[in-house]
């Protein structure tokens, strides 16, 4: 146990959970509002692939975040075009979009540098850095859930929008922000990932990271905090079973790679139901138009 709690997998752990963190912060905000997005993943791919994009043609990684945030915003405004406006079914609509991006990333990827060499590495960021943003990140959103109007008017039309409306609240137009919002979170938990220390960009890099991070929020009924926290527990599970591969070759490495995922269905399943009196419930109009 002492070589596998390590500070080295301590590190890890940060590294690899501080996507999936940001990614859950945007969906809370979405979900806040009652709209449920399943694109998540997608978006968090279309963020990695402009980061990496922007990174290298500016050579800053800090450039390569804010395109991740713009990719990001520009994603989630499609997703409101779609879900928010037209009303479409909200759970085909985010599984279609993750879809088209998981295409479209490997296709842009593939025009953009030859296939089979790796691909070039571009300058990161250091784990300080973006930890320092995660902090930003999860500060401003916990302000604005629960000590600004803002969040109110959120709650208001997450859990009763006939009664926002009625109050002169625009629903469409809230949901719609709260969207675009939420996926520029996602995107620029991509570019987190790819302008980190990983610093470069392969097909489906996110690895379902996505899927974790919705599957965290509704664990932890969108509360930010221990969604964070939720977040670094699954940056740990994947850090760990790396270190387990090394020492149990015998075990097939497939093994390994399903224990931070499975973690995540196990806390999803006991986690089933929960609620509390804090707003740790998840909205009563969540993923209906």
């Amino acid at each position: 146990m002492d070589t596998i709690l390590t500070l080295a997998t301590l590190a890890a752990a940060i590294r690899l959970g501080l996507p999936v963190a940001m990614a859950a912060l945007g969906e809370v905000i979405a979900e806040r509002s009652g709209v449920l997005n399943l694109g998540l993943e997608g978006v968090m791919l279309s963020g990695a692939l402009a980061g990496y994009l922007i990174t290298r043609a500016f050579g800053s990684p800090w450039a390569g975040l804010l395109g991740g945030l713009a990719a990001g915003a520009g994603c989630g405004a499609l997703l409101a075009l779609l879900m928010v406006v037209l009303r479409t079914n909200q759970i085909v609509t985010g599984l279609a979009f993750t879809l088209l991006a998981q295409s479209g990333t490997t296709y842009l990827f593939e025009r953009s540098y030859t296939i089979g060499k790796p691909p070039p590495v571009i300058p990161s960021l250091p784990i300080p850095a973006l930890v320092a943003v995660l902090v930003i990140a999860l500060a401003a959103v916990w302000f604005v859930l629960y000590r600004a109007t803002a969040g109110l008017v959120l709650t208001a039309v997450g859990e009763a929008p006939e009664a926002a409306a009625a109050l002169g609240y625009r629903v469409v137009r809230i949901r719609a922000l709260a969207t675009v919002s939420g996926s520029a979170l996602g995107g620029l938990a991509g570019a987190m990932l790819v302008c980190g220390p990983l610093g470069l960009f392969i097909q489906n890099v996110t690895a379902g990271r996505g899927w974790v991070a919705l599957a965290l929020v509704i664990f932890d009924r969108g509360r930010p905090g221990w969604c964070v926290l939720g977040a670094l527990l699954f940056g740990l599970c994947d850090a760990i079973q790396f270190r387990l591969q090394g020492t149990a070759p015998a075990v097939p490495y497939e093994v390994f790679l399903a224990l931070p995922y499975l973690v995540a269905l196990v806390a999803l399943g006991n986690g089933r139901g929960r609620g509390d009196a804090a707003g740790g419930t998840s909205p009563a109009r969540l993923g209906r138009p």
